[in-house]
């Protein structure tokens, strides 16, 4: 891992000096374990890296939320399992 990392809120926050010196392997890095990675200038935060495979999971969750009742139902069912009142597999 690339010295200069910095853990925030579940995500790793970097310099954008230490940013431009490293690129491809954070890329990398952001690519393989699914990591956000915040660029600070001036140590403020400026922007966020995250891999393609993170934003499209991020979209689709964005659009079946965005589903008139879906949130509602998701957390009902989630709910009914973790009471065991789910329907058996074996019955859908």
């Amino acid at each position: 891992m690339v010295q200069g990392f910095v853990h925030f809120l579940h995500m790793n926050t970097i310099a954008i000096s230490q940013f431009r010196s490293n690129l491809p392997k954070l890329i990398d890095e952001v690519d393989t374990y699914m990591k956000r990675l915040v660029i600070t200038v001036s140590g403020k935060p400026k922007a966020v890296v995250l891999s393609l495979n993170e934003l499209e999971s991020l979209e689709e969750t964005a659009e079946v939320l965005a589903i008139p009742g879906a949130k509602k139902s998701i957390l009902r069912g989630l709910k009914q399992a973790k009471k065991r009142q789910g329907a058996h597999f074996k019955t859908l």
